[in-house]
């Protein structure tokens, strides 16, 4: 043994620095093949990074909750997501996990692989990679019930974007799009928001009262010098005002057409903390 330990030794000894550099980046390489293998296969985005409203991490248990009624969907966050990014549908009598149970997004049933989480108020699932944009339902033991918001499968040729910019909703590449419907919702802290329409722009402004919060719902209609603009600046489509502590989100956000086709948008940062001035 101390025979081959030695000839080792004097084998790397008689190594040429380039040789030994080669070498050490070989194992360098080696190393981080399982690195890069379980980054690939992860998803793009993690439970706290999605969501708005953050519930407690529960596993899959094949314990189930008999439900005290019909199923509810309060909300699906968030409204966009690529695939293998975490979504979460926010309820109310969703059971838990169970074979005679199912989730779709877009028309096809999201299987237990993509399933995280399963309980009597939330669902957790990875988009999958057959997914296509649509309306995401929910079947607990036959008893079907689905959300009213359109969830968009987005990709790096997602050009349609809302911003959250310096107290205001902006928007680049509208494109086609003539109705602009967004929804904002608290996320952590106390006070209101106030939102109002940018002058000149078409605005209609209501408050919902939800179970999980206050939903600030806006609908814009979009002028064409306004798509214009957003092909080459970003285009200001609503003020916002808030208090210093209060986090506010965009839950929901669908363009339409005057045909009422909906063009798949994405918005960045999904919520924002910093203080908009009154």
């Amino acid at each position: 043994m101390l025979k081959k330990r030695t000839k080792i030794l004097h084998w790397f000894y008689k190594l040429s620095w380039k040789k030994m550099v080669g070498f050490s980046m070989f194992l360098l390489i080696l190393g981080a093949m399982p690195l890069a293998r379980e980054a690939a296969v992860n998803p793009t985005r993690t439970r706290s990074e999605a969501a708005l409203l953050t519930p407690k991490p529960q596993e899959i248990t094949t314990e189930f909750e008999t439900p005290k009624g019909p199923p509810k969907i309060y909300l699906v966050d968030h409204f966009f997501g690529r695939v293998g990014d975490a979504v979460l549908i926010h309820g109310e009598n969703l059971g838990g996990f169970h074979q005679s149970s199912w989730v779709n997004l877009g028309g096809k049933k999201v299987t237990k692989d993509d399933i995280v989480a399963w309980t009597g108020n939330y669902i957790e699932f990875k988009v999958p990679v057959t997914a296509t944009s649509g309306i995401v339902e929910v079947s607990i033991l036959g008893q079907r019930t689905s959300s009213p918001v359109m969830f968009f499968v987005t990709d790096e040729n997602t050009e349609t974007e809302l911003r959250l910019v310096e107290g205001q909703l902006k928007a680049k590449n509208l494109g086609q799009g003539k109705e602009l419907l967004v929804w904002f919702i608290k996320v952590r802290g106390e006070g209101e928001l106030s939102v109002s329409g940018v002058s000149g722009v078409g605005t209609t402004l209501k408050q919902i009262d939800t179970p999980i919060g206050k939903i600030y719902e806006a609908k814009i209609q979009i002028t064409p010098s306004m798509a214009s603009q957003s092909e080459v600046e970003l285009a200001s489509l609503l003020n916002l005002s808030k208090p210093e502590d209060l986090t506010v989100g965009i839950a929901r956000g669908e363009l339409s057409t005057n045909t009422n086709t909906l063009i798949p948008l994405q918005a960045h940062p999904l919520y924002v903390s910093f203080y908009i001035s009154p």
